[in-house]
C-alpha cells in the first residue's frame, strides 16, 4: 500500500509533468510514463525513498494505427509485457521503445518497485454549448488509485481528481489500460 507522502509526491511529480508541457506549449505528441521508486541510497534504514520517472515519448502518428488511440495502445502494450513477447508487435514497437520499457522493468536495483503508469495527451472537451481544447495526464498507481489532472487551453492552473469515484461514462478512456498495465509489470513483493 502507498503512504499519503508516496500519493502526495506521485500528484506533484504528474503536476511538474504538466506544468512542464504548458512550457513547451499545444500540439505536443503523447507521452507515456513509467513512475518507479526505490531506497534512497543515502538513507541508512531503507525508509526513505527516491523516485524516478521514466519519459516514453509516443509516436503519436503510429499511434494512428490503433482504432481507438491510446484507449487501444495501452492494453496491447500491457499484454505485450505481460507475455514477454513485444518484439513480434510491429504496430506496437512503432508507437513506443519497447527495448527501453523492457530494460526499466527488469533493472535490478534492490527494492525497486512501481509506482504508477501515466500518459498525457491532449483531446477535446465537448460541454453542452462549446468545444475545449484540453491537456489531460491519466494516472493509475499500484493501489489501482486513478489520477487525472486536467487543463484547459488558456487556464491559469490546472484542475486535480485523485481516487474520484467514477462512474462507467464518467472513467477516462486510458484507466482501463493503465490499470492493464499496472497488473501486468508490478513486482511481486518480497513476502508473498
Amino acid at each position: 500500500m502507498m503512504s499519503f507522502n508516496a500519493v502526495h509526491t506521485l500528484t506533484g511529480c504528474l503536476l511538474d509533468v504538466e506544468a512542464n508541457a504548458d512550457l513547451l506549449g499545444w500540439g505536443q505528441p503523447p507521452l507515456l510514463l513509467l513512475v518507479q521508486d526505490r531506497p534512497a541510497p543515502s538513507a541508512a534504514s531503507g525508509t526513505r525513498r527516491q523516485m524516478r520517472v521514466a519519459h516514453l515519448p509516443l509516436n503519436g502518428t503510429r499511434l494512428g494505427r490503433y482504432r481507438a488511440g491510446l484507449a487501444d495502445f495501452l492494453p496491447d502494450l500491457a499484454a505485450a509485457l505481460r507475455a514477454d513477447r513485444p518484439v513480434g508487435r510491429p504496430s506496437l514497437a512503432a508507437c513506443v521503445d519497447i527495448g527501453l520499457i523492457a530494460d526499466l522493468l527488469a533493472d535490478p536495483t534492490p527494492g525497486l518497485r512501481l509506482l504508477a503508469w501515466a500518459v498525457r495527451y491532449e483531446d477535446v472537451l465537448v460541454a453542452p454549448d462549446e468545444i475545449h481544447e484540453v491537456r489531460r495526464i491519466d494516472a493509475v498507481d499500484a493501489d489501482r488509485r486513478g489520477y487525472q489532472i486536467t487543463r484547459q487551453r488558456d487556464e491559469p492552473r490546472p484542475v486535480v481528481c485523485i481516487d474520484k469515484p467514477l462512474g462507467h461514462d464518467d472513467a477516462p478512456a486510458t484507466r482501463s489500460g493503465l490499470t492493464r498495465l499496472v497488473q501486468a509489470t508490478s513486482r511481486p513483493t518480497p513476502n508473498s
